[in-house]
């Protein structure tokens, strides 16, 4: 509640997310939306700074100590999203660190013996949204032997070296022997950001410079992958390993500073009141609790309720 009050009532002069207020000629308060000069200044440097963000671009949000989904959209905190459409009106992105309570059962049939087996693979939660017309299931692999024989088709320009295929190529790859079961990624629904006129997202390129996202260098990418493909199917048993194992591939695709040395990103709260410590922003008001770790617990608490249906589950 503090938090939530920090974003919505307090101004940005004294240091909340309500907008600068300034006094209109007849002495009325009139808040503008918009941010300090200083603040401005930073994020456009951030922005310019990093890689663009196109079709293939891989991200991950922001590592900066006050998490912008604390209060909305807890699933995107400390989430590592893969872009897989980019045009003049949306970003589609696919969350691939949020594995669900759920597999996918696959049918395999042995070229050689022609016996038919069941595997289970790892399903993901990608986003609350679909696209019409399109599969309902995205099928992502990363993996060189698969691509020297074609499997599939790169997403984007060469941005981040995943594939996209279809399940059939699943399939026969893993019977041919070509690929492991666990060689591929599948995801369940899509996040989008609109862009144009009307939307203040401005598609994940305007997320980007927002500070909320922050793009994964090429280097990183291949490390990325490999830590998301050690990730287990969501149970009540390992709730904890599952969101920490989410987190590690997160931090993997920064600079290895994640959430440290974070205080010239936000600005000092004033006039809050006794019992605050305006040299450490990054405590939720009078307080000892870390923001961060309010919005660690935010995510699990959501993981929780969304993905395995015990809200109760702490």
């Amino acid at each position: 509640l503090k938090e939530w009050a920090r974003e919505n009532l307090l101004s940005s002069e004294a240091g909340g997310g309500a907008g600068i207020q300034r006094r209109s000629p007849g002495g009325q308060s009139v808040v503008l939306e918009t941010n300090s000069i200083d603040q401005l200044m930073k994020r456009i440097a951030k922005a310019t700074s990093g890689e663009s963000v196109e079709e293939g671009s891989l991200v991950r949000a922001s590592s900066v100590e006050r998490s912008p989904f604390l209060l909305d959209n807890q699933e995107l905190h400390k989430s590592v999203v893969l872009i897989i459409m980019d045009d003049e009106n949306i970003s589609v992105g696919a969350i691939l660190n949020r594995p669900a309570a759920k597999g996918l059962d696959i049918n395999i049939t042995d070229k050689t013996t022609s016996k038919t087996k069941s595997i289970e693979l790892l399903l993901r939660f990608g986003g609350q949204y679909a696209i019409k017309g399109s599969e309902p299931l995205l099928w992502m692999h990363c993996n060189k032997q698969l691509k020297e024989a074609k499997v599939g088709s790169e997403i984007g320009n060469g941005k981040s070296g995943i594939w996209k295929c279809i399940g059939e190529d699943v399939t026969a790859a893993i019977a041919q022997g070509l690929a492991k079961p666990e060689d591929f990624m599948v995801v369940s629904g899509l996040s989008v950001w609109p862009k144009g006129e009307g939307s203040l997202e401005n598609g994940m390129d305007g997320q980007v410079k927002q500070g909320k996202f922050e793009t994964i260098p090429s280097s990183k990418v291949a490390c990325v992958w490999d830590s998301l493909l050690k990730q287990e199917q969501l149970t009540n048993m390992n709730l904890f390993k599952c969101v920490e194992g989410a987190n590690e591939a997160w931090c993997l695709g920064g600079s290895g500073q994640d959430n440290m040395n974070t205080d010239e990103e936000s600005l000092p709260i004033g006039g809050l009141g006794e019992g605050f410590d305006e040299e450490d922003d990054s405590l939720v008001f009078n307080s000892d609790v870390k923001v961060a770790k309010l919005s660690d617990d935010a995510l699990r608490s959501w993981v929780a309720t969304y993905l395995l249906g015990l809200p109760t589950l702490k």
